[in-house]
């Protein structure tokens, strides 16, 4: 188990506002990620592409699997996205990416509280 995989399992699954995440290295790399993630690195690509042309994410949502995710919000550090009543935070630090999936059973501001916590703290340690 990597050093960062705790964030995944206890501050993000663990939470019990997130079904599905993931930290990825800038370059592609992954840290840590949930047993449930199932997600192809295309989909890394496209979220990265997002967070340089915000305009794009903006208006093409993104696909993973069978699902068509639309675009709800986009800033230099923050995406989010919704599938009917599930949905996708990413966020961005200066060397992570971070995948939160919440399921249709969840508020999205408990995710986002639970990613925010997340990226505050890698913030707040030069990550």
């Amino acid at each position: 188990m990597s050093s960062w995989q705790p964030y995944v399992d206890n501050n993000l699954v663990g939470s019990g506002s997130v079904s599905e995440a993931a930290i990825y290295g800038l370059d592609g790399g992954v840290w840590a990620k949930s047993e449930t993630y199932k997600h192809e690195d295309e989909l890394f690509n496209t979220i990265k592409e997002g967070f340089e042309k915000e305009d794009m994410i903006r208006g093409n949502g993104l696909r993973t699997g069978k699902d068509k995710y639309f675009t709800l919000a986009t800033s230099p550090e923050e995406l989010h996205f919704r599938c009917g009543a599930k949905g996708l935070f990413c966020a961005k630090t200066k060397q992570t990416i971070i995948f939160a999936f919440y399921p249709d059973t969840v508020q999205p501001g408990s995710a986002s509280k639970a990613l925010g916590a997340v990226t505050d703290y890698l913030k707040s340690v030069g990550f």
